[in-house]
Parts: structure tokens; C-alpha cells; sequence
């Protein structure tokens, strides 16, 4: 039997791609992996800009999650945490509010929040309970799956300005939606990474953690550059890719660990319509400024609780990270979402530093200057109540094509580590529901 009888093709090098091209390769089955881009890591990359170390916009790793930490040396990654705890800053004032169990400095300013009531503060307490106590994927039941955030929200009895100045800043940048439409699901299973381990950033940046996950293979074979424009086919089976440039790659199967529209695509040129993919993309942009001084100084995010914000969140990520910026120098992340994020550079760039100076309660000062705007259109797939029962599976109509990208659970890190253990079960022979994927 040659290589290429046998081999499987992963096309994309993101977190769902490198966690599937490792299981394969446990497993005994020979794999080339073909990335686009020059760097490993889809959305989980960094950059150095004069210095600065940039993320692809706003990310953070959730030492909590429990798939993808399988595959992590947490301690090799060198992390930062951030503060378990956020600054609310409106016109009216600021107010902290964090989680006293893992930080108990926090409490009294927690207590006498002006933007949060005492009794919302207790209905935080039990959601915590809530989310703790159920099993990861227990959070993706019906019961939670088939409603808004908003409307869970509401349901147990948070009021509108907790809703608004709290919720809408903060899970409005974990699920890219201010309007809290998306599926509670994914509320409750992010507010269980939060309870239950650190938030953080490698000190070498989000990037690292694609750099460590490539260092887990051994004798894949990993090609960068190449971007592959067409599924190759005969007699109701996958024989390969093509390349942009011509070449044909063989292979038996060929695994789709991309973003959802481009694996629509490729599907099309072999007469597959993956029906099942997620249709809708939220984005995000991130505006990254430097300083000589600090000017949100600290480890906890400030929320922009303002009525008509542009900028949803901000943190001076060299606070939580000190080799985000050279010595003496500090990085400030301001995140866009929603509409807000599809405005122009220049009008981007002067709102970040207006709502800056709201979120200081003073003016900003001198030497304030842009570093980096990254702008990522498709930061994630949305997540509708209900969408959690109408995920794809790693299996298509064509024999030998799979699925393996966050499509499959969640668009989320760990999403991407289940999503690419779930497809290398299935090309195995061990197929188990995603949702029960170790």
C-alpha cells in the first residue's frame, strides 16, 4: 500500500487542523497538513510590530479548558493571568466587579459596585454554582441551548442595568454580540472556564500555543503557503487536493479543519453542499495603543458600559504580560464588535482614544499612539439558541471527505481541540458524538 493510499489531508493549520493531524498520527495514519497561510495557527497568531507583540485581535487561553490542555504544556507556555475581576467604567463613574472566590480583594469593591445591584451580585454567586456544578458539555443541553443569553439572563432575575453595563461589555466580547442573542450554551460554558481556572496569555503570545501544539508531531508532514483550491474525486471517493499552483497532493481522506465558508467551498468543487455549516460570521477588531505611561493600569479588563460604545473592552495586555512590550513601554488592546467593527481605520483609531478617556475618568495623555489595528472578520461562527442541535457531523455525502473544524462543537479553542479529536475518531473507526469527545 503506498503512503498515499493511506494518507489523510488536513487542510488548515488552525487549533481544530494541529489537534487532528496529532490523533492521526497517534493512531498510526500518515498526514500532511496544509496551511494558507506562512505561519501555523489560523486565528491563534502573533505578530512583532516595532517591538510590540500583537495578537490577532483580542484572545485570551482558558487554563480550564478541558480538551485542548491535553495538548498544552501550560507550564512551557509561561502564562499571565489576568485579574478575575472587571472594571466598569460608564460616563457616570466606574465600579469594579470580580470573583471574590478566586480573589477576595475584590469583594467589597464588588459589594458597593454602582453599576451592579447587591442582589445581582448574589444572582452572579448562583449562576457560578450553576456552572460549575454541570458537566462541560451539560451546558450545551436543550434546556440552555434553545435560549438567548439575554432571555437566560432575564429568567433568573438579572435586572437591565446588569444586563446592559455588565453582561453586554463582557460576554458581548466572548460571544462577539452585544445583544446577548447568542445561546446561552455558550454562556455557561465559558462562565465555567472562568470559575474554574485562570485566564491568560503566553508570554510569547497567543501564537505559542500553535507553535507547541506543531512541536506534538512528529512525522507529519506540515506545508505552509499552500492554498488548496479544489477537491480532487473519482467514483464517490476523495483522491486528493489540488493546489493554486497545480500540484495534486493524493491522499484517502481529506479532512476540512477550516472555517466554515471556505470548506463550503472546497466541498462545491467536488458537488458537495455541506447544508449543516454555520452560515452567519462575527467579527471583531482590536486596536492596539502604546504609551510611555500606563493609562488602565492593572490586570482586570475595563468594560465599556457606555450607550452607543464603540469599543466594547480594553486592558493594558503588557500588565498582565510584560513581554508584550519592549521595556518602558506599555500595550493597550481596545476590541470593536458587531458593527462597531466594521468601521474605517481612521474613525476606529480616533473612537478607541475618545472612549479611552471615559474609561480613565481623564484626558488621555500625551505619546498615545497607534500600534496595530487587526481586524478579523470571521472571528467566529454565531451561535443561535438552538444551534447546538443542528451542529454538523465529521462525516459528508462524499466518501473520504471529513469535517473537522469548530463547526462541529463550539467557536472556541476547545471547540477547535474537540472539533479535530471528533473527525479523527471518524476516520478511525471509534465515531462518538462530539459532544462526548475526551
Amino acid at each position: 500500500m503506498s503512503v498515499a493510499s493511506n494518507r489523510v489531508i488536513v487542510i488548515g493549520g488552525g487549533i481544530a487542523g494541529l489537534v487532528a493531524a496529532i490523533e492521526l498520527e497517534r493512531r498510526g495514519r500518515p498526514v500532511l497538513l496544509l496551511e494558507q497561510h506562512e505561519e501555523l495557527g489560523g486565528r491563534v497568531r502573533s505578530r512583532r510590530v516595532d517591538g510590540f507583540r500583537i495578537d490577532r485581535g483580542f484572545q485570551v487561553l482558558f487554563t480550564a479548558y478541558p480538551v485542548l490542555t491535553r495538548y498544552l504544556d501550560l507550564t512551557a507556555l509561561d502564562l499571565h493571568a489576568f485579574q478575575p475581576a472587571a472594571r466598569i467604567a460608564s460616563p457616570t463613574g466606574t465600579s469594579v466587579l470580580g470573583d471574590a472566590l478566586r480573589d477576595p480583594s475584590v469583594l467589597a469593591e464588588t459589594v458597593l459596585s454602582s453599576h451592579v445591584r447587591v442582589s445581582d451580585v448574589w444572582r452572579l454567586l448562583r449562576l457560578r454554582r450553576l456552572a460549575t456544578h454541570l458537566d462541560p458539555e451539560a451546558c450545551f443541553a436543550p434546556e440552555f441551548a434553545n435560549m438567548s443569553t439575554r432571555e437566560f439572563l432575564e429568567a433568573r432575575g438579572f435586572g437591565d442595568a446588569t444586563i446592559d453595563r455588565f453582561f453586554a461589555p463582557f460576554y458581548g466580547g466572548i460571544l462577539l454580540d452585544r445583544s446577548l442573542e447568542s445561546s446561552a450554551a455558550v454562556l455557561l460554558f465559558t462562565f465555567r472556564m472562568l470559575a474554574l481556572g485562570e485566564t491568560a496569555l503566553p508570554a510569547r503570545g497567543m501564537g505559542a500555543i500553535a507553535l507547541q501544539l506543531r512541536e506534538r508531531l512528529r512525522l507529519a508532514e506540515v506545508r505552509t503557503g499552500v492554498r488548496v483550491t479544489a477537491l480532487r474525486a473519482e467514483r464517490g471517493r476523495t483522491t486528493g487536493v489540488e493546489a493554486a499552483d497545480g500540484t495534486v497532493h493524493e491522499a484517502s481522506d481529506v479532512v476540512l479543519a477550516t472555517e466554515a465558508p471556505v470548506a463550503r467551498t472546497l466541498a462545491a468543487t467536488a458537488g458537495v453542499t455541506l447544508e449543516a455549516l454555520p452560515t452567519r460570521a462575527l467579527g471583531c477588531a482590536t486596536v492596539y495603543l502604546a504609551s510611555e505611561t500606563p493609562v488602565l493600569p492593572g490586570r482586570a479588563l475595563t468594560l465599556n458600559a457606555a450607550d452607543h460604545a464603540v469599543i466594547s473592552h480594553a486592558v493594558t495586555v503588557s500588565d498582565v504580560a510584560p513581554s508584550y512590550a519592549p521595556p518602558g513601554q506599555h500595550l493597550v488592546a481596545m476590541t470593536a464588535v458587531g458593527e462597531a467593527a466594521l468601521i474605517g481605520d481612521s474613525a476606529l483609531e480616533r473612537a478607541a482614544i475618545s472612549e479611552l478617556a471615559m474609561m480613565r475618568r481623564s484626558g488621555v495623555p500625551g505619546g498615545v499612539r497607534l500600534v496595530a489595528i487587526e481586524r478579523v472578520p470571521y472571528s467566529q461562527f454565531a451561535h443561535p439558541p438552538g444551534y447546538a442541535s443542528r451542529r454538523p457531523i465529521a462525516s459528508t455525502p462524499l466518501r473520504g471527505l471529513w469535517l473537522g473544524g469548530e463547526a462541529l462543537h463550539s467557536s472556541s479553542l476547545d471547540g477547535a481541540a474537540r472539533s479535530g479529536v471528533a473527525v479523527a475518531d471518524a476516520i478511525t473507526g471509534a465515531e462518538v458524538p462530539v459532544s462526548t469527545a475526551p
